[in-house]
C-alpha cells in the first residue's frame, strides 16, 4: 500500500494523505482523523528510509563511545537518548572497545551516510592519525566530548580536568601524605594528560618532587595489575591519586589482599561516577563528572549544527567536576 493508493481509497490527494501523517496545520482535524483512522484500519507505517531520502536526513544521530560499561558513558548516554526522544531522532550506539582500527572503520561506514551528526569520546588506543576524525568534521556536524582532540577545529563538551587534577592531589597532599603516585591510562589521551598536567602542578608547587616512578600508565587490567601490585609491594605509596573506575576497584582489592588499610596506610581518591564508591569499604573520595550535564551539552551542541547546517567550530563547553571526599582520604 502507498500514499497514492490510500489517497485512491479515501478520495483525497496524496498531499493531503502525507499532511495528515505529519500533522499538518494545512488540513482540517476531521480530515485528519479519517486519513489517520484508515492507516490504522490497514496497519500502515510510512517507510523511513523513503522519507529520509525525500527530506535528505535521517533523523538519526551516532554516538562512538569507548567502554559502554563505563558508568559514566552510560549517564552520558542516558541523556542523550533522552533529548533524541523528544526531537524524534534515533541513536545509534557504537562501541570501540579502545580500539584504534575499530573506531576508524566505524566512522568509515558512517561517512556513507547513515547519519546527520555524530557524537564521539575517542579511544584509548590513539595514534597520531586522526585524519578519519578531520575528514568526518568535514563532512558532518560532529562533536567530542570527554576525550578530545587538541585542535582548534572541533567542538568539544569536557571537564576541569586540570583543576581538578590539582585539587585531588593537593588534598592529599594537605592531609599529610609525601609519595603520592598518579594513576591512568596512556598520557597521549586529552583527559590523562590534563589530569596528569594538574597532579604534577601541585606537586610543584608544594615543593614535591615528581618521580617518574609514581606515575603508573596503565593499557589493560593485566598491566594495571602487575604496576599497582608492584607499587604497593616495592615502592610503598602513602596516597594514590586514580583517574581510571576500573583500576580504582583493582587497587582497593590488591590493598585488601596485601593487608594494606586504605585511609591509614594509603589514601586514595579517584575519578568515580558509579553510586557504589559510598559502599566501599572504606567508602571512596571521588571526584564525579558532571555526566548528564554533559550529554545534554553534547546532542544541544549537535542539533544546532544539525538545524544550521553548518559543520564548522562551536564555543566550546568546559564543565566543572565535583569532589566528595569520604573515608578513603581522610
Amino acid at each position: 500500500m502507498t500514499i497514492i493508493k490510500i489517497a485512491q481509497e479515501l478520495g483525497v490527494s496524496p498531499s493531503t494523505v502525507s499532511r495528515a501523517m505529519n500533522n499538518s496545520h494545512q488540513i482540517s482535524d476531521k480530515t485528519k482523523e479519517k486519513v489517520n483512522a484508515f492507516l490504522r484500519k490497514i496497519d500502515f507505517h510510512p517507510n523511513p528510509q523513503a522519507s529520509s531520502l525525500k527530506r535528505g536526513t535521517t533523523k538519526t544521530i551516532a554516538v562512538i563511545i569507548p567502554d559502554i560499561s563505563n558508568y559514566f558513558f552510560t549517564s552520558v548516554l542516558n541523556s542523550i537518548e533522552e533529548l533524541a526522544h523528544e526531537k524524534k531522532f534515533h541513536i545509534l550506539i557504537y562501541q570501540t572497545q579502545e580500539n584504534h582500527l575499530k573506531e576508524v572503520y566505524i566512522v568509515n561506514e558512517l561517512l556513507k551516510g547513515r547519519v546527520d551528526g555524530v557524537i564521539i569520546s575517542v579511544t584509548k588506543s590513539f595514534t597520531k592519525d586522526n585524519t578519519h576524525l578531520i575528514r568526518l568534521n568535514k563532512l558532518m556536524p560532529v562533536v567530542l566530548f570527554d576525550r578530545i582532540l587538541d585542535q582548534p577545529e572541533f567542538s568539544t563538551i569536557t571537564c576541569n580536568d586540570y583543576e581538578s587534577g590539582f585539587t585531588a592531589t593537593n588534598h592529599l597532599i594537605k592531609g599529610g601524605c609525601t609519595n603520592i603516585f598518579f594513576l591512568g591510562l596512556s598520557d597521549e589521551i586529552s583527559v590523562t594528560s590534563a589530569r596528569l598536567a594538574g597532579y604534577k602542578s601541585a606537586l610543584n608547587i608544594n615543593n614535591f618532587q615528581c618521580k617518574d616512578e609514581n606515575i603508573l600508565l596503565c593499557s589493560n587490567e593485566e598491566d594495571a595489575n602487575y604496576k599497582i601490585r608492584s607499587a604497593l609491594i616495592k615502592l610503598r605509596p602513602d596516597a594514590i591519586f586514580s583517574t581510571v573506575e576500573r583500576y580504582t576497584i583493582l587497587l582497593y582489592a590488591l590493598c585488601h589482599e596485601l593487608e594494606i588499610v586504605i585511609s591509614k596506610e594509603i589514601k586514595i581518591i579517584s575519578f568515580f561516577n558509579s553510586p557504589t564508591a559510598a559502599l566501599m569499604h572504606p567508602p571512596l573520595s571521588t571526584i564525579t563528572h558532571p555526566a548528564s550535564e554533559m550529554g545534554k551539552a553534547a546532542i544541544g551542541k549537535l542539533f544546532q549544527k544539525i538545524n544550521n547546517r553548518t559543520y564548522a567550530f562551536q564555543r566550546n563547553s568546559n564543565h566543572n567536576c565535583r569532589f566528595k571526599i569520604r573515608k578513603s582520604s581522610e
